[in-house]
This record gives C-alpha cells, sequence and structure tokens, in this order.
C-alpha cells in the first residue's frame, strides 16, 4: 500500500508597523487573519516579537540597559499581555514592572511599534494537505494561480483554496513543481513552500520552497472552507 503525501504550505511571515500609539496597541489583518488567532500566549510562545523604537522620554526597565534613540528594541514577553481574541496588546508600564516594563511617552507621535510574526499559526497561516485530495490548479493572473483541494470540512461542494503568488509567466514552472512533488520518492511531508521574514529589525526567518523554487513562489494566502 503506498503511503500517503503531504504538502505544507505556509504563507509569508509579516511584519506591522503601528504609530503614534500608547500602552494599548492594536494588531490587524496585516499581521496575521484574523486577529484572533492571535491568543493570551502569544508572546511567550513566541508567536510574535513586540518593539518599540526608542524615544528620549520613554522609560525602559533596567533589562534592556542603554538604549539609543531611533532605534528598535524587544519588549520582553513579560513586559506586555496579549489579549485572548482582539489582537491588542497592552505594554506594562515600568512603573509597574521595573525591569521588563516600558513606560512611553504621553506625546502619541513619539511611540513607534512594530510587530513581527515569528511563526506560522495552524489554519490561518500555515496548512497541510494530502496529495489524495488534490483536485486541480487554474490561472488566476500573470502572478498568481489558484490550488485546489477538496474540502477538510468533507463538504462535497466546496473546496480548499490556496492562492500561491509567484514570478510573472511561472505558470508552467509551479505546474512542474506540483508534479515534481507528488510524483517524487523522497520525504511523505513535502514543505512545498513556507514563507519567512526578512524582518528589517534584525529578526530573519528564510522561506523554505520545494526543488529550488523555479517558479519562484514569494507567498501564498490559504482559503479554508468554513
Amino acid at each position: 500500500m503506498d503511503k500517503e503525501k503531504y504538502l505544507i504550505f505556509g504563507s509569508k511571515l509579516t511584519s506591522e508597523d503601528v504609530d503614534n500609539s500608547d500602552l494599548t496597541v492594536e494588531t490587524t489583518t496585516s499581521l496575521v487573519d484574523p486577529v484572533s488567532l492571535l491568543n493570551a500566549t502569544s508572546g511567550t510562545d513566541g508567536i510574535i516579537e513586540v518593539q518599540l523604537k526608542a524615544h528620549s522620554d520613554h522609560t525602559w526597565g533596567s533589562a534592556y540597559g542603554t538604549v539609543d534613540a531611533g532605534t528598535y528594541y524587544t519588549i520582553n514577553s513579560s513586559g506586555y499581555t496579549v489579549h485572548a481574541s482582539s489582537g491588542v496588546v497592552t505594554i506594562i508600564a515600568a512603573s509597574s514592572d521595573g525591569v521588563n516594563g516600558v513606560t512611553v511617552s504621553s506625546t502619541a507621535n513619539n511611540n513607534d511599534f512594530r510587530f513581527n510574526l515569528l511563526q506560522h499559526i495552524d489554519g490561518g497561516t500555515l496548512a497541510c494537505f494530502p496529495m489524495s485530495k488534490f483536485k486541480g490548479m487554474q490561472l488566476v493572473n500573470d502572478t498568481t494561480t489558484d490550488l485546489y483541494f477538496e474540502a477538510g470540512t468533507g463538504d462535497v461542494d466546496a473546496v480548499d483554496v490556496v492562492l500561491v503568488t509567484h514570478g510573472a509567466g511561472k505558470f508552467k514552472q509551479l505546474v512542474e513543481m506540483v508534479n515534481d512533488a507528488m510524483s517524487s520518492n523522497g520525504p511523505s511531508v513535502v514543505n512545498f513552500f513556507i514563507g519567512g521574514n526578512g524582518g528589517a529589525t534584525g529578526t530573519s526567518i528564510d522561506a523554505v520552497a520545494f526543488n529550488g523554487n523555479p517558479a519562484a513562489i514569494t507567498d501564498v494566502t490559504i482559503q479554508l472552507d468554513t
């Protein structure tokens, strides 16, 4: 009996800048869609990284040492809380936590935050499909193609869709990548595309793509039937 083979797709890990905020900072779908995929342990679990551009009128806890104005610094995960479902991050003031907290400026324009998504979240930015559920693919335009799989919900009238963003005119190469992945004698689990994050703030996570990425895939969007 042949073993089932699986394709893993992961969207590009993103960063989001939220400027002119205060102790309560709200992430948006630019970081993760929906934001309800973030929960109270997203910081301590290393799912997100919260950074603040240092300003002369911030007060930083002792854990951060000397900071330079104009530079982004990572706030320790114990220096903020994440709401269970709204995507709201609340910074703990240094007056409440003199080690990990940060007291931001009372001048809104001095508070610039950056969020980095560090890990893929199952069902939102990461999905795994059995090859036996593959239904086909269709060119959307010169740089995007839909891959269709039988819906995980079991709805026979629906499909799960992976929208692949690839190099211009690379549909043929994408078809060949899918065919090679399905017919290869390699591992039973194939990381077809798992996007990384260059991280302008020093966090660098490389993308992983099958077979050298001849289709020049840059991102995938996962649309699951619900």
